[in-house]
């Protein structure tokens, strides 16, 4: 019999000293059927919520929509009429539901956005999506959705919306379908058909350019780490294979190979013990016309694989009461029933979850009058301390992620931060080169200044250089994430500032990929 592998996995038998542990046992959750489940959302690990396409929990009708609290299930009314509810969130107390149903309860005004107000259905706020809702996010006190969708309610709005203190938010024009949102640093991102993007305000939002090779589906973050992962159906970011996943860590996209499956579906990422864990990796059995999905983990360098021998597509993946559950419209599981749905518990790790890094603009640096400031930042924002050795003698113990050191000799520098969070202490290191700045041609003709400064309104930078052929300047928060990339084309540059924060910002001015000049902005 032959078989054929379109996923080779990583498969270190260390696993079975992990005592990993598969359950299909849900205490007063017997059956969903159909298994279709596209959701679960995690209610303050009291209750998880369960949405998709099934008609019956146990044997009660509850189509598309029901709750589980650890030991008895809930239905609320008879659920969605027709169609799948592919998202469901909790906003001010109130349970939401979206996705492509034709109705809720027999209230065929309530389409494809839905509340409960603790006895019964209604129309949700912001009022009726004109076609599907595929994501809704709760973040701080507004609600997002997205989806299909040209109007609410007959308002223009397009594939995204938001909804806050009785209003919706009209927070721009996607053209196509948007898939997923979520915030990174207190960024807001979305996914879809266009690939990643990320909210400018004002209702513009900057495409991340040619970054992956298809869509994207579902969005998931690692706080402690700042990672943003994003899953769809692509086989390459960045002109490398990554296969159905990549991250953005707020200076790059990071590619993560080829051991994963090309599709991750709708809900498939989710962070458990410090790692991403994604669904749907293959198997094909071709001699059966078979096939069978797994559960892959990616530790921060490889993928293992975690098995689970599911029978058909895994779609939806939550952390819930320290274990992974896992969503899909399989019946089966490693050879035993499980219709819909599925618990995985794997141990702890103990401090591996902590993964420093240190990140910069730049490797080379060039003396300036005999020194050059370097802008040095680490990826971990709620760590408790943060120690720097930057290897000419200098040390520095600072309370944000970010530190500026100033050089004054050429040379190789190995930089280190030590990061402590509770008992948890990693250390993350990066090479850099302090160069003379006469290897760089022309450097002492070039100069930039920043005026006004601070300001309140937008800047302008008045840059001297040889030529402008082939320059930048890229704006960085102070926790070093990217704010933007404006091309410099003339000796005077603006920098729009709409939907900045107040605070202290980074210009770096770029010249032929190099690193040149360095300056701070203080918006007011």
């Amino acid at each position: 019999m032959k078989t054929i592998l379109i996923i080779i996995f990583v498969f270190t038998f260390a696993i079975s000293t992990k005592a990993q542990e598969w359950s299909y046992n849900f205490v007063g959750l017997d059956s969903i059927w159909d298994p279709y489940v596209y959701d679960l959302y995690n209610d303050g690990d009291s209750v998880l919520y369960i949405g998709g396409g099934f008609y019956y929990v146990n044997d009660q009708l509850s189509v598309g929509i029901a709750s589980w609290h650890g030991d008895h299930i809930r239905t609320y009314d008879e659920g969605i009429d027709w169609g799948i509810v592919k998202c469901v969130t909790i906003y001010k107390d109130t349970l939401y539901i979206g996705g492509s149903f034709n109705g809720v309860s027999g209230n065929s005004n309530l389409v494809r956005l839905a509340a409960w107000n603790g006895n019964s259905w209604q129309m949700a706020k912001i009022g009726k999506p004109g076609e599907a809702v595929f994501d809704l996010k709760t973040i701080r006190d507004t609600l997002y959705l997205c989806g299909n969708f040209e109007t609410i309610s007959g308002s223009p709005y397009h594939k995204i919306a938001a909804y806050f203190n009785g209003h919706g938010i009209n927070i721009g024009f996607m053209g196509m379908w948007t898939q997923a949102i979520e915030t990174l640093n207190g960024e807001l991102y979305a996914g879809g058909y266009w690939g990643l993007r990320r909210y400018l305000g004002n209702g513009e939002w900057e495409t991340m350019e040619y970054i992956i090779d298809g869509v994207v589906y579902d969005l998931e973050v690692d706080t402690i780490n700042s990672f943003l992962y994003f899953g769809g159906e692509f086989t390459e970011a960045v002109g490398e294979i990554s296969m159905g996943v990549a991250m953005w860590d707020g200076f790059k996209i990071n590619p993560m190979g080829d051991l994963h499956n090309w599709l991750t579906w709708y809900k498939g990422l989710q962070m458990y013990h410090g790692d991403i864990y994604v669904g749907n990796g293959i198997v094909y059995h071709e001699a059966e016309g078979t096939y069978e999905t797994f559960i892959n983990k990616w530790n921060g360098e490889s993928w293992d694989s975690i098995g689970g021998n599911f029978n058909n597509s895994i779609m939806a993946l939550e952390h819930f009461r320290d274990t992974l559950i896992i969503g899909g419209l399989f019946s089966t599981s490693n050879n035993q029933r499980a219709t819909g749905i599925a618990k995985l518990y794997m141990p702890d790790n103990g401090c591996h979850y902590l993964k420093p890094r240190i990140n910069t603009y730049a490797d080379t640096f060039y003396l300036n009058g005999g020194e050059v400031d370097v802008n040095l930042y680490n990826n971990n924002p709620y760590v408790d301390s943060w120690e720097w050795d930057f290897d000419d003698g200098g040390v520095s113990t600072s309370s944000t992620t970010a530190v500026e050191h100033t050089y004054t000799e050429a040379g190789e520098y190995n930089v280190q931060v030590t990061v402590t969070d509770g008992e948890c202490v990693k250390t993350a290191n990066k090479t850099i080169y302090i160069e003379l700045g006469n290897e760089l041609p022309q450097y002492e003709k070039i100069d930039m200044q920043v005026h006004p400064n601070p300001s309140s309104n937008d800047f302008t930078v008045k840059v001297t250089l040889p030529n402008y052929n082939n320059a930048e300047i890229k704006i960085a928060g102070l926790n070093g994430h990217l704010k933007s990339v404006i091309p410099v084309t003339s000796e005077t540059t603006i920098i729009p500032t709409k939907g900045w924060k107040a605070g202290v910002y980074v210009c770096n001015l770029f010249v032929e990929g190099k690193l040149v000049k360095v300056e701070k902005l203080v918006f007011e």
